[in-house]
């Protein structure tokens, strides 16, 4: 987990000091990119998105809407099943 102190101290002194940040934060420390088969693959709404999730990683797969709790999230399969409702 990365502790705060990281970006309240050590940022601000990296950044004085003319330390470039930009390959850290590019890094699979701050950028990971993950695929369940659980999420839904297809929904209305196709902008990318970035939120924040702080619980364990191993258990994001069952957080989709947790996550994505918006309707403009749900799976194409879950609005036809509103719909019909």
């Amino acid at each position: 987990m990365v502790s705060s102190f990281l970006f309240q101290k050590n940022f601000p002194t990296f950044i004085e000091k003319g330390i470039e940040v930009k390959p850290l934060l590019d890094s699979h420390i701050f950028n990971y990119e993950f695929d369940f088969d659980d999420w839904p693959s297809t929904h209305n709404n196709q902008s990318e998105e970035l939120r924040p999730y702080n619980e364990n990683l191993f258990m994001l797969r069952h957080h989709y809407k947790t996550v994505f709790p918006e309707k403009e999230f749900r799976s194409i399969d879950e609005q036809k099943e509103k719909d019909k409702v």
